[in-house]
C-alpha cells in the first residue's frame, strides 16, 4: 500500500530532489502555487512550491528501502517522527491538494491575490505612500484602486507591481 511520506530539500533544490526521485522510480508530488515575478521592468507569473523544500514521495513502507532517500540529490532528509518512522500524510490530503491545484483553487502569491475590497499602499508613482480600496482588475496588469484624494473619492488605474496589500 502507498503511503505518501514527507521529504524536506536542500534549500531551493525542490525540483532537483524531485526529478532524482522519479528517476530511481518513485511517485513524487510537488504542490505548486503561482506567483508574481518582478524583474527589471518585466512582470512574470512562475510556478513556485507551495511548501518551500518539501515534496511528498509515496511509497510501500513494507518494501521500500526509504532510509536511501536520505542519499538522493537534491534531498536533505525524510521527516520521522519520534518511532523514527517516515512520517505520513493522508491520501485524502494529497488527493485534495492535487484537485485544487488542477482547479486553480491553490491561493496566487503576490498581488493577483488582491481582491475587491483590498486595502492596499501604493508604493511608487505620483500616489506613493497613500492607501486605497482595490474595485476592480481592468487587465491582466492593472488594478483600479479607489483614492481618498483632495477631499474627494477618486478611481485611479494602477500597475499591479506598484500596489501591495496594506
Amino acid at each position: 500500500m502507498i503511503s505518501w511520506c514527507v521529504i524536506q530539500t536542500q534549500p531551493n533544490k525542490e525540483y532537483v530532489a524531485k526529478t532524482n526521485l522519479l528517476q530511481q522510480g518513485f511517485e513524487v508530488y510537488l504542490p505548486q502555487i503561482k506567483k508574481i515575478r518582478k524583474h527589471a521592468r518585466k512582470v512574470d507569473e512562475v510556478l513556485v512550491p507551495l511548501f518551500p523544500r518539501y515534496v511528498f514521495v509515496g511509497l510501500d513502507l513494507a518494501r521500500d528501502a526509504w532510509r536511501s532517500l536520505n542519499g538522493t540529490r537534491g534531498v536533505s532528509h525524510v521527516l520521522t517522527g519520534e518511532s523514527h518512522k517516515p512520517s505520513v500524510v493522508s491520501a485524502g490530503i494529497i488527493d485534495s491538494l492535487r484537485q485544487q491545484e488542477e482547479a486553480g483553487i491553490l491561493p496566487v502569491e503576490g498581488a493577483l491575490a488582491l481582491v475587491a475590497g483590498d486595502e492596499v499602499q501604493i508604493l511608487r508613482g505620483a500616489f506613493e505612500g497613500q492607501t486605497g480600496i482595490v474595485q476592480t482588475w481592468t487587465d491582466q496588469q492593472r488594478v483600479q484602486v479607489l483614492l481618498k484624494f483632495l477631499g474627494r473619492e477618486t478611481h485611479v488605474s494602477l500597475p499591479f507591481s506598484i500596489v501591495e496589500r496594506a
